[in-house]
């Protein structure tokens, strides 16, 4: 099974598998790909690299493990020449006894294989942070389209039925009826207007018209979200949209730019302009946060609290060095943590695993440069609640 997108639904199916004995691994491989040029042909020697990488793990399991069965799948790919001429800046491959599927996906990974109870996920965790993800509406009177997008991908997604340019909204047989009971604007009430006036107040009047069914598709999408969503087009439709607009979560700031002849990635790339100063404005947001909260109890920078906060679903921001790496054993049920000096057969990277559960209990969870965090610490977190319970700590 392959997917070129990746989503939350997808990590969480991911990390539902879950093997409890030794005797039926999860493996999971990282690696560098290119879209094209020479360097195309290194690719499959690297991923043949690290499927000798996971038979040496696969052999410290068990002795019964079927290895060759276990990883043929991925074998296979080795000569599909056909595979890896359709690549991204990245591959993941994850595989179990019950299961094969990869991602071809624009992050570039580091090589790396990881064999355990269950897929290791967290090179994927910047796909899905909080300061990573927006939305983009690129827009003009002739074609409007949405993009679910990150500083490494974007992808298209269908408005429905919504008109896609003027020219199909005005089409409509009967517009008074069409627009009846469109809901107030993101500033309070708002004026519809039915065909009044003419010359630019005529031409603005069917671009407010057209742009309120726009708005109604988006926020049909985007309904009960908190992404923001980015506008790139000309700047005199702006006004114009953010009066049609609901969504709550529409930035301040558009981007200047006729979109009709972009491709998505130089959309994207626009679009970057706007939000990244955003994003860095709540990361700092979420740093000063967590020190706000410190004396009350509800941050923390302890590993195990760390733990112990995400297993119950009380971890409100998690903000992860994007270099730390802790392995070990984390026991939901008894709350025991155990580290490990090195990767062994049966290790968790805990900073993955804390990730990943607070993503899946909808956390905001930021991926940043050691250097943002306090001194020392791997991972700092807000909690939803003051701290109550400390994991029981092992060093094996």
């Amino acid at each position: 099974m392959t997917i070129d997108t990746f989503s939350k639904a997808e990590l969480h199916s991911l990390n539902s598998t879950r093997n409890s004995t030794q005797s039926a691994p999860c493996i999971s491989i990282y690696l560098p790909t290119h879209e094209a040029g020479r360097e195309v042909r290194q690719d499959p020697i690297r991923l043949k690299n690290q499927l000798s990488e996971a038979e040496r793990r696969l052999s410290q399991f068990n002795d019964s493990i079927d290895i060759e069965k276990l990883l043929k799948p991925a074998t296979d790919l080795l000569e599909d020449s056909n595979f890896w001429q359709h690549q991204q800046a990245g591959l993941a491959l994850f595989l179990s006894p019950d299961s094969f599927r990869y991602y071809r996906l624009p992050l570039a990974f580091e090589a790396f294989t990881s064999v355990g109870d269950k897929f290791y996920t967290r090179p994927l965790v910047p796909l899905l942070s909080e300061d990573g993800q927006f939305y983009v509406l690129a827009a003009s009177q002739n074609k409007v389209a949405l993009y679910q997008a990150t500083r490494h991908q974007v992808r298209a997604v269908s408005l429905g039925d919504t008109p896609n340019s003027l020219e199909v909204a005005l089409r409509y047989d009967d517009p008074e009826e069409s627009f009846q009971g469109h809901g107030a604007g993101r500033g309070g009430s708002r004026q519809i207007f039915h065909g009044q006036g003419s010359g630019k107040d005529s031409e603005n009047t069917d671009i407010l018209r057209f742009f309120q069914l726009v708005a109604d598709g988006v926020e049909k999408v985007l309904a009960g979200q908190t992404v923001p969503l980015v506008f790139v087009g000309l700047d005199f439709l702006f006004p114009i949209y953010q009066q049609a607009s609901k969504y709550p979560h529409l930035l301040e700031d558009a981007v200047d730019f006729q979109p009709d002849q972009l491709s998505p990635e130089e959309i994207r790339d626009h679009a970057l302009n706007i939000i990244e100063p955003h994003f860095a404005a709540s990361r700092k947001q979420a740093i000063e946060k967590y020190g706000s909260l410190l004396d009350k109890d509800q941050a923390t920078q302890d590993i195990e609290q760390i733990l112990n906060a995400a297993a119950n679903g009380q971890v409100d921001t998690l903000l992860v060095a994007n270099n730390a790496k802790l392995w070990g054993t984390f026991d939901e049920k008894s709350r025991k943590v155990t580290y490990h000096n090195e990767q062994q057969s049966d290790s968790q990277e805990l900073i993955d695993w804390a990730a990943t559960r607070a993503l899946e209990t909808d956390a905001e969870v930021y991926i940043v440069a050691q250097d943002e965090l306090p001194a020392e610490a791997d991972a700092i977190a807000t909690l939803r609640y003051p701290i109550m319970q400390k994991a029981e700590t092992v060093t094996a």
